[in-house]
This record gives structure tokens, sequence and C-alpha cells, in this order.
């Protein structure tokens, strides 16, 4: 039995990132990942968890939770993965073969308070204290997968390394079709205006929540899908808390936030 840095009884620490105790990864197999094998028309969607993985691609198997099941391994092509793993814990076949990579980003005020209420809701995290436990949790990275700040600072600084197009998920809820188009043709896709129709309709979280194939997805999984709502949560103190460790941990952050979206 595998021995485990464990930051909480719900959560084990392996090389700075926060796993799941509860899952069906131990840290032997997190580092085989590294050796898994990949195609080069293997197709990656990465994400911080509460990032908006759902939105652009709902039925996305993890590839930390199937990698090791024989019909992951031998789907046809293209394969789909998603994946919360940093640059340094992906399949070395990723960096190799030059795999697609869409990763999906978030304004971090919003994924604290998403994680937080999913933290509420899954069994397989620590129920939050309060909400200000919790807040200071995510700044210091004592959070599942850790920290925000170095996750997205991690493939912002791999990107000349990797094949990867990054995608804000604010965007995504203002310009959808656009993005879906950008998308399609980072991945060699040409789409009908039709199709990209329909695949936006189905990706809204309204028909993502009746969908039949899609209902063991609880609310904590399929939120509202709104930019903004950490300003019923933050005080004025913990924004502007927040707002310190941001220009700390982001300077030179080539990306723009987009903290709220007004109605």
């Amino acid at each position: 039995m595998e021995s485990l840095d464990l930051v909480n009884p719900y959560l084990f620490r392996h090389k700075r990132r926060n796993f799941l105790t509860g899952g069906n990864m131990l840290p032997s197999d997190i580092d085989a990942l590294l050796d898994f094998e990949i195609r080069p028309t293997d197709i990656f969607i990465i994400t911080y968890p509460k990032s908006g993985r759902l939105l652009v691609l709902a039925r996305v198997p993890f590839i930390e939770e199937r990698a090791k099941d024989d019909p992951c391994r031998e789907r046809p092509d293209p394969r789909f993965f998603g994946t919360h793993l940093p640059p340094d814990m992906l399949p070395l076949g990723v960096r190799e073969k030059q795999v697609k990579i869409v990763y999906v980003w978030r304004n971090p005020k919003d994924v604290l308070v998403s994680l937080y209420h999913f933290a509420q809701s899954w069994v397989f995290l620590e129920t939050p204290r309060s909400f200000e436990d919790f807040f200071q949790q995510f700044l210091d990275g004592d959070v599942y997968m850790g920290s925000w700040f170095d996750h997205l600072r991690e493939y912002i600084s791999a990107r000349d390394q990797l094949n990867i197009h990054f995608v804000n998920y604010e965007s995504m809820l203002k310009v959808v079709n656009h993005l879906f188009l950008k998308i399609c043709a980072f991945l060699g896709r040409d789409l009908t205006d039709e199709a990209i129709d329909h695949i936006v309709e189905k990706s809204t979280f309204t028909n993502m929540k009746r969908n039949p194939k899609q209902a063991h997805l609880s609310v904590c999984f399929v939120c509202a899908g709104t930019a903004g709502e950490w300003k019923n949560f933050f005080t004025v103190a913990q924004n502007e808390q927040f707002d310190r460790l941001f220009q700390e941990k982001m300077t030179g952050f080539p990306l723009t936030c987009v903290w709220e979206i007004q109605p």
C-alpha cells in the first residue's frame, strides 16, 4: 500500500498538486500516465477544476480516471481526453507528437465560488466549514489540484512547447458561435454554420441539464453558467486580498480576465 502525503482526509499531495484520496489514482498511477501511449490524432481538453470544460465538450472522459481501461486505449481516432493535470504530468507523447490541446480558463474569482459550491455537494471533497475558510484554502493552493495561479501560469509558460489553443470561458458565454468556429479551425474541422448552431444549442447549460445522457450530472457539475457570481460572496476585504495576490502571481499575464458580464 502506497503512503500518501495527506492535505486533509480527502486530498493527498503529489509533486505539489492535490489529488483525491477517494479517486482511483495513486501516486504511482499518476506517474505512469507519462508513458500512456499517445496518438498524433488525440485531442486534449484541459482545465483547472470548475473552469468550463462542460461547456466545451460535456462527455470527454478524464485520462486520470480512464487511462487504465482497455476501451479507453482502444477507442477509434480521434480520441478526446479531458484532464486537470499540469503540463509536467501529461503523457510525454503529448509534447513529442504535438497533439492538439484546447485549454479552457475562467476568471479565478468565479472558479473559487464554483469550486466552493462543488465541495459542498461532492462526497469526494471535504465540505467547507465556511466560505471564509475555503477562500483562504483556495488562495493557499490547498484545494483540489492545487493553485489556480500555478496551473494557468505553467501552461502559459509551456505554450511554445505544446500545440495549445487558449479559450476563455466568459468569452464563450458572450460569443459562442465565433469561439466554436475558432476551436473547430484549430482542430482542423470544417463545419457548416448549421452544424455549429446545433453544437452551440446542445452546449447550453439548459440543454445539458435536460439531456438524458447527462442525467447523472448534478447541479454541482452543471452550474448556472454565469460570470460575476463572486460578487455575491466576496467581501470588500477579500476582493482586495485576492487582487493583491493576483497581481503578485500573474505579473506579465498575457490573457485578459473578464470578471463579470453585465446582463
